[in-house]
């Protein structure tokens, strides 16, 4: 199924995005009182202020991030396809019979073989780790 990128790395982005979203959490608790001032939406956006993607975080202010983005940087374009439909799998757009059809979906979009939309993901981790247990790529521990 996986052929041009490992299971393990897909399993460390997704700690790397946890981590992120946990670098996030402390960005933002520090964040409870500040004024915002007169926001305008971006065409599309619900939220102007767009504080429910990771893109609110310098690379200076989560390492977990910075290292996200690296390690999708070094990714071949053909990995970062494979990644992208793990996380459409994971995110429901497919299930885990359909991998063609994922794979085939990845290579679509426009910046498919790019990394900074899925870099900017706040549910990556839960994608990526929903994506391979439902494609079976995740062991079994002992017992079950």
């Amino acid at each position: 199924m996986l052929k041009q990128i490992s299971v393990d790395t897909v399993k460390q982005a997704a700690d790397l995005a946890y981590e992120a979203v946990a670098d996030r959490q402390r960005f933002l608790a520090g964040m409870r009182n500040i004024d915002l001032g007169e926001q305008t939406s971006e065409r599309g956006s619900r939220n102007p202020t767009d504080l429910d993607a990771l893109s609110i975080l310098s690379s200076d202010a989560s390492g977990a991030l910075s290292q996200l983005n690296r390690m999708l940087e070094d990714l071949t374009p053909e990995q970062r396809m494979e990644l992208r439909a793990v996380m459409f799998v994971g995110r429901g757009d497919f299930a885990g019979n359909q991998w063609d059809r994922a794979l085939d979906e990845a290579g679509r979009a426009p910046d498919a073989t790019h990394y900074t939309d899925i870099a900017e993901r706040i549910d990556l981790h839960r994608d990526l780790m929903k994506g391979l247990y439902d494609l079976d790529l995740l062991k079994k521990k002992d017992g079950q």
